[in-house]
């Protein structure tokens, strides 16, 4: 342990403070994740009304997303992620005051355009910021740190509602509550503007025209010709879309299944979410070495098939205790494996090509996310959750089939080797060759 926060203090200064942003920005955004349905539910919506809210958010996340690789190549990582968490902040508080169904959903999308400007220039901020030694690394604790930071904000709203609600001398579970809890999510979420503010040379290099970094020149000869680029970026973009018309029809509703299916507590559902953001963090940093081990293509395709027998059991004995351990599985699978995916990903690409698919990638998640949250929100209403389970465990099926069937034999033309986590390593350290 100790070697391991030595190895996190000996980064430069704006990695860490890139950490810092993604802590606090984060919170806001767990708390969002826990409380919003159960607030539109406050209000007097139902599911399909929940999956209409779902939708409208991440059809313009994914309208969005389209475009930000565009955006970061021509203004630069730091400037689009620093407009981006005010407009974030912007819109999701008004999404915190309206009550009227039609503005409702126009606010929904408006926060999900703002969100969209936090999730996918992750990995692109990552890169700018790291060299292919550490990257691996980085990306690791980069997604546990956003697993604690939702964790934070699951407790919050969980076990803080009540009493952030009585400081405004207002019931809880009631709209209003609910309502002051989110908004004191988001000021949380306010401070990680202080540490983008504080970077120096992310600012800089960030700027439209400057050179890579002397550690990874763009040699785009070596990633193979046009084609196989292509169809690469379109293998991961297909893929993408396929796992979330899987994921948008249960996530967006798990909290409502929760408590009224199970009979859960607000304060259950609070800390159900917050286990499963402790488990991702911890676990999350072993995904390095999970890699290492299995490769990166057994290692994702593993990883996110772990957690389906659980789901397909729910429907067979649903039960607190199995849907809690199915959240949490699922959380820390999603934490092992996206890291190993996007660095994967940044590895299989040349550098020109990388913020062009995390955004379109991003798009096609979002856009199926926001196609299965609609379609998931009526079918709830009308046949149940099971519907939902099942078209969970469907798409990820089909979604890892193609992602090993495609990538099972794929190596990257500077395959880095993915450093355990326990001992990150700097940029002018010599890797450990495998």
């Amino acid at each position: 342990m100790k070697s391991w926060l030595r190895g996190i203090a000996a980064y430069e200064r704006d990695i860490k403070l890139f950490l810092a942003y993604s802590l606090f920005s984060n919170i806001g955004i767990g708390v969002f994740m826990l409380l919003l349905n159960l607030y539109l539910v406050e209000l007097g919506y139902n599911e399909s009304f929940i999956g209409a809210f779902q939708s409208a958010n991440t059809l313009a996340m994914a309208a969005v997303s389209i475009g930000l690789g565009v955006l970061i190549n021509r203004f630069g990582v730091w400037k689009v992620v620093t407009i981006g968490l005010v407009f974030f902040l912007i819109a999701s508080t008004l999404a915190t005051v309206v009550t009227h169904r039609e503005l409702l959903l126009v606010m929904a999308a408006l926060s999900g355009a703002g969100t969209a400007f936090l999730f996918v220039p992750t990995m692109p901020f990552i890169v700018e910021l790291t060299n292919r030694h550490n990257r691996g690394n980085v990306a690791a604790l980069a997604f546990s740190l956003n697993a604690l930071a939702t964790t934070f904000g699951s407790l919050l709203g969980g076990f803080g509602g009540t009493a952030i609600a009585g400081l405004m001398n207002v019931d809880m579970p009631s709209a209003a509550g609910y309502r002051a809890t989110l908004i004191a999510g988001l000021l949380f979420a306010t401070i990680g503007t202080v540490p983008l503010l504080m970077m120096s040379r992310a600012r800089r290099t960030s700027l439209p025209g400057d050179p890579r970094p002397a550690s990874e020149p763009d040699d785009t000869s070596s990633f193979g010709d046009g084609r196989v680029v292509r169809r690469n970026m379109m293998m991961f973009i297909a893929i993408g879309g396929v796992m979330s018309l899987g994921a948008g029809a249960v996530f967006p509703f798990y909290n409502v299944f929760l408590r009224e299916e199970l009979g859960a507590s607000d304060r259950l559902i609070g800390l159900t979410y917050a286990l499963g953001g402790v488990a991702a963090a911890v676990l999350g940093l072993f995904s390095p070495w999970v890699a290492r081990q299995l490769g990166p293509q057994r290692a994702v395709t593993a990883l996110r098939l772990a957690p389906m027998p659980f789901y397909l059991l729910l429907i067979l004995t649903p039960g607190l205790p199995l849907a809690i351990l199915a959240h949490v599985l699922r959380n820390t699978s999603i934490n092992m494996s996206w890291p190993i995916d996007s660095t994967y990903a940044s590895e299989l690409l040349p550098p020109k090509a990388r913020a062009q698919v995390f955004s379109l990638r991003s798009g096609a998640w979002n856009l199926g996310w926001s196609v299965a949250a609609a379609a998931a929100g009526w079918g709830i209403v009308r046949y149940g959750y099971n519907v939902s389970f099942i078209a969970y465990t469907f798409f990820m099926i089909i979604a890892m089939g193609m992602f090993y069937g495609y990538f099972r034999n794929a190596a990257s033309p500077q395959q880095a080797p993915i450093v355990s986590a326990a001992t990150p390593t700097l940029g002018t350290s010599t890797p450990t060759v495998d």
